[in-house]
């Protein structure tokens, strides 16, 4: 029992259930019962005794690696070097990784936190980085760590099996001295050049040698396979490499953009630090797009009740960069945009308390009284942040109201808007109030003594809020390094697993051969299937015989 107490295998398995119940505590229950406080108990208890255990265990193997290696270098090569501590290395990260991507929402301010888990949990998530795990000291170190150990590991197995694989001495030749290693057998065969297509046949390369009457063959394929788990190795350095450098550099923030304009200021971390962005976003167009009109457009049939229910949020963007457009796109709800190394997602939206769009009628004030059939002198559009020129003013948004009776409405979505407009006429500036009633703007008009000289009134005539897009812009810097880890990866394991290297060494002496086998896998299976075909091509030259 104690030998398994100390094992580490038995640390393992108390870490990983320890954690589970921790994170079911946290997660899955609001209120622990008796039941689960007992399995705590129990998951604690185990993991202290595993942990100490491991502890004694391991302190008493590392003075004795000391005592023997007599010096602090060798000792700490083969400590990095340790299979064990690249599990507990990636036991960590995987269970950080799990709880940053699938529990705790990253870089959200401490108020989500505080509203989601309370405030015990929400200032321990804080306090140990858990709200941006990904960026956090104790994640960069340990990935740090993992790319040490899994260079000290390669560099230390590595001479020998590139002395076995390409070594001047690999067994070449077998001879009377190679026998009592290789331990070949004996087979009759009728003709040696059967071997020797044989082997061709399975794609070996050969090597003939004729010595004293004796015929020598070395055959081998898959010289290379044994470096493939190296390949596997490089293609995880880059990839940890590609994962410090977005851990480090990497960036992920909130970039609001209202409807029509242009913004590079993106908002980062709890604390909505501002960035600049390397780029602009203009965002041409917002629009909200229901089931109904998906589905007209898909040629599809939706049940009336969904018709109305909004199916997806889409925003036209254009990226700018020095003045000019660069790329564009449309980003809406699971479908990001990508410019170069960032990613744009449809994160939020929500009113700007702007005006989009507003048909103005413009009416002559003295032409009204007389004959108001031909009063309306024309008709303009206009947003917030534009400027219009019509007959000889210019024309801007000034305010707006989107609910004139309740503010707070408005920006619900409520809307009976009101807007007073800058106008300058005759080298002077009118503020000149829009009301959605017209009756309501012929009211405000009578009690602004400014407007008395002005000659028009402005009516509206169609009125849609200004939105703005929330977009969540990621930078992975390292994305291009993980994906040329990940393809090398699949090279390297195509190479260590779908290629094995086989050697095959042969003496021929009259009708006798004797035959020595090595494969790094399946090697009994190999050697039976040889065999079985090279009885099976002997019997088939005696019955042609």
């Amino acid at each position: 029992m104690g030998s398994v107490v100390q094992s580490f295998g038995f640390f393992v398995f108390t870490l990983v259930l320890f954690a589970g119940v921790v994170i079911y505590g946290l997660f899955h229950t609001e209120e622990p019962g008796v039941l689960y406080w007992t399995f705590f108990g129990i998951s604690a208890i185990l993991f202290l005794i595993g942990l100490i255990a491991t502890l004694y265990k391991g302190v008493k193997d590392l003075i004795k690696d000391y005592r023997r290696h007599g010096n602090f270098w060798g000792f700490l090569y083969d400590f990095f070097a340790s299979l064990k501590l690249a599990i507990f290395i990636m036991l960590l990260l995987g269970i950080f990784s799990m709880l940053g991507s699938t529990y705790i929402q990253q870089n959200e301010p401490f108020e989500v936190y505080l509203d989601k888990f309370g405030p015990t949990k929400a200032i321990w998530f804080w306090r140990l980085w858990l709200n941006d795990v990904f960026h956090s000291w104790y994640y960069i170190a340990l990935i740090v760590l993992l790319a040490v150990n899994l260079i000290v590991c390669s560099i230390k197995r590595l001479p020998r099996i590139w002395r076995q694989t390409f070594g001047s001495e690999r067994i070449l030749k077998l001879d009377e001295k190679a026998e009592k290693h290789l331990k070949p057998i004996s087979v009759r065969i009728k003709d040696p050049q059967d071997v020797i297509n044989l082997l061709i046949k399975k794609g070996f390369k050969v090597y003939r040698e004729e010595e004293g009457g004796k015929i020598y063959l070395f055959a081998e394929k898959g010289r290379y396979s044994r470096l493939g788990v190296y390949i596997v190795h490089i293609a995880l350095l880059i990839i940890m490499l590609g994962a410090l450098i977005d851990a480090i550099f990497g960036i992920r923030g909130f970039l609001p953009v209202p409807e029509g304009e242009t913004s590079n200021i993106m908002l980062v971390g709890p604390e909505d630090r501002r960035v600049k962005l390397p780029f602009a976003v203009h965002l041409k167009d917002f629009r909200i797009v229901t089931y109904g009109e998906e589905a007209q457009r898909k040629g599809i049939n939706v049940a009336e009740a969904f018709r109305e229910a909004v199916a997806s949020y889409q925003s036209d963007i254009e990226i700018i960069n020095s003045g000019k457009k660069v790329a564009e796109g449309t980003v809406e709800v699971n479908k990001p945009f990508d410019f170069r190394s960032y990613r744009i997602f449809q994160a939020s939206y929500g009113l700007t308390g702007g005006v989009g769009e507003m048909g103005v009628v413009v009416v002559d004030k003295d032409m009204a009284q007389k004959d108001p059939e031909k009063a309306i002198v024309g008709r303009f559009t206009i947003g917030s942040g534009k400027v219009v020129e019509f007959k000889d003013m210019l024309i801007s948004v000034d305010r707006v109201l989107l609910n004139i009776h309740n503010p707070q409405a408005g920006m619900d979505g409520e809307l009976a808007p009101a807007v007073v407009l800058k106008v300058l006429w005759n080298r002077k500036a009118y503020n000149v109030p829009v009301v959605y009633d017209p009756q309501l703007t012929v009211l405000v008009y009578s009690e602004v003594k400014d407007l008395e000289d002005f000659p028009y009134v402005f009516f509206m005539h169609g009125f849609v809020p200004q939105f703005y897009s929330g977009f969540q812009v990621s930078y992975h810097p390292g994305t291009n390094i993980i994906w040329l880890g990940s393809i090398i990866l699949v090279l390297g394991m195509a190479v260590a697993f779908y290629t094995v290297h086989r050697k095959v060494w042969v003496r021929i002496e009259g009708d006798t051969a004797r035959i020595a086998f090595y494969s790094h896998k399946f090697k009994e299976e190999f050697r039976r299937s040889f065999l079985k075909e090279l009885e099976e091509i002997h019997a088939h030259g005696t019955q042609k015989a």
